[in-house]
């Protein structure tokens, strides 16, 4: 079993890899003309912008959500049972997430672009994945 400090240790691990993600890119998609769309957890950078671009680039804030989580899990190394809600609810951001990535990878598929992950989501599933571990752990411990 895996003691009080180890599993705070987790928590925190994840919500650092949580952070760290919410700067990093997330993903991007290349269309016709070498146009690039960049998309972090607060928005999207445009590469190449075409002037017939249309204006206000519409991005959604993942970071939104994610950074709510993250507090949740924070939270949790003092209050009971806040862990295990900010690494449910950080499952649930990355599952949608995950949902608008794939929707989002057809669309470019469909318009003969190109679409690559970035390292922004694979540090924000290392750190629901450790931060789940040590929530999980915290539970378990006896009060």
């Amino acid at each position: 079993m895996i003691g009080r400090p180890t599993a705070v240790a987790l928590i925190a691990a994840g919500v650092v890899l949580t952070a760290t993600a919410m700067v990093l890119p997330w993903y991007s998609t290349v269309y016709a003309g070498n146009v690039e769309v960049v998309v972090r957890a607060w928005g999207t950078q445009v590469v190449n912008k075409p002037g017939d671009w249309p204006a206000g680039d519409l991005s959604p804030w993942y970071g939104l959500p994610v950074a709510l989580t993250a507090a949740l899990l924070v939270a949790g190394i003092w209050i009971n049972r806040a862990a295990l809600a900010g690494a449910a609810a950080q499952l649930g951001a990355v599952g949608i997430t995950a949902v608008l990535l794939i929707s989002e990878r057809g669309h470019a598929v469909e318009q003969q672009g190109d679409f690559a992950i970035g390292y922004g989501l694979v540090f924000l599933a290392a750190g629901t994945l450790t931060a789940l571990a040590g929530a999980i752990a915290v539970q378990r411990e006896p009060a």
